[in-house]
């Protein structure tokens, strides 16, 4: 996916990813809706209930976060799956989540 489909996709709206049990932020899984903002603000609510918030960025084939009041620099990339689009380390290389649904705007007020 190019930085052109990802801006469509994300840009303005609330993903939510199904997060694995063990996975920083949440010890026993869950979802977490992350709102990327038109003006490149961002914010997660995370299973185990912690809010974080920073600004994100486009880099050609992937998106990265930095939180401020969590990770720097924290990039990934959109896969399509069988069951829809994977949420992928760049760094790591492994899955961090599905997106199970994409709402217009910010669906949970972030």
């Amino acid at each position: 996916m190019d930085a052109a489909q990802l801006s469509a996709l994300i840009t303005g709206n609330t993903l939510y990813v199904d997060i694995p049990v063990g996975a920083p932020g949440a010890p026993e899984g869950g979802t977490a809706p992350i709102y990327y903002g038109e003006s490149g603000s961002a914010a997660a609510q995370l299973p185990a209930g912690s809010k974080l918030v920073g600004t994100w960025r486009l880099e050609e084939d992937r998106y990265c976060i930095d939180w401020d009041n969590g990770p720097q620099n924290s990039c990934s990339q959109l896969v399509r799956g069988a069951d829809g689009f994977v949420v992928m380390d760049v760094a790591l290389r492994e899955p961090r989540g599905l997106i199970t649904r994409i709402a217009i705007g910010n669906a949970e007020d972030l």
